[in-house]
């Protein structure tokens, strides 16, 4: 009798089965065939991306060799057109390039545009970008007013960032070329004061401390309090038996 009902069980679980595989076989075969093309996808797109990778080192290398002896600003055309056409971390070191060699040739608009190219672009590590954005305010530093300033590096002036010294360098000679004095020597000992802050870098910061210390107000020195001249001790009275009467002769005063 127990075999009989376990058969009866079994014929029993069979038949729901194959009626829940008829009602949503269908929909587990498609799930199964989605998470199969979902898969295939991401390997696909990492091995692509990868070869992509290879291909533009390869590109980038080459490109660095030829140009090495070529004139500046034929060089930075060659990088601009390497960065046009490729993406990623690649891209970044051709705009970083091109701004040098623009540099070099004379020519600073340009230099200053693909910094900013290189600053503004997302796909960039943050330090690199970072970089870049101390480069542009170098150029500009002549010509930008502070809270022109203070707004470009922004984003590199929180605690924390690799280049927050640099930034308040930058911001502090926007400060001197103002006028304003105190806040150029604020972000000087902010400089100092920072242990991570590159020897240069603080060296740099006391000479804006330098220049910033006779612009800065001097607090009033304490007033003396006025000592009181001391009188004069009184002239000791010499008693009349002492005294001598200056027409007396020698032998009288014996």
């Amino acid at each position: 009798m127990t075999d009989l009902f376990r058969e009866v069980e079994e014929d029993l679980r069979r038949e729901q089965f194959s009626k829940l595989w008829e009602k949503y076989g269908l929909y587990v075969i498609g799930l199964a065939v989605a998470i199969v093309l979902v898969v295939a996808a991401i390997v696909g797109w990492r091995a692509w991306t990868h070869s992509r990778a290879v291909e533009a080192s390869a590109r980038y290398e080459a490109l660095v060799a030829e140009m090495a002896d070529a004139a500046p600003a034929e060089s930075a055309a060659a990088f601009a057109a390497f960065a046009n056409e490729t993406g990623g971390g690649y891209r970044v070191l051709a705009r970083l390039a091109e701004a040098d060699r623009s540099l070099a040739a004379g020519d600073r608009d340009a230099a200053l545009a693909a910094y900013e190219a290189a600053a503004n672009d997302s796909a960039a590590p943050q330090i690199v970008r970072g970089m870049a954005t101390v480069k542009a305010g170098l150029l500009l530093v002549d010509t930008l007013s502070l809270d022109d300033m203070r707004a470009r590096v922004a984003s590199i002036s929180r605690q924390g960032s690799p280049w927050r010294a640099n930034a308040l360098e930058l911001t502090a000679l926007a400060a001197i070329r103002e006028g304003k004095w105190s806040e150029a020597d604020a972000n000087a000992r902010l400089v100092i004061a920072d242990p991570a802050t590159p020897p240069g870098l603080r060296d740099r910061a006391h000479v804006i401390q330098a220049l910033a210390a006779p612009h800065l107000p001097r607090e009033a020195a304490p007033a003396q309090e006025a000592v009181p001249a001391e009188e004069p001790a009184p002239a000791e009275e010499v008693p009349p038996a002492l005294e001598q009467d200056p027409a007396a002769s020698p032998a009288e005063a014996e």
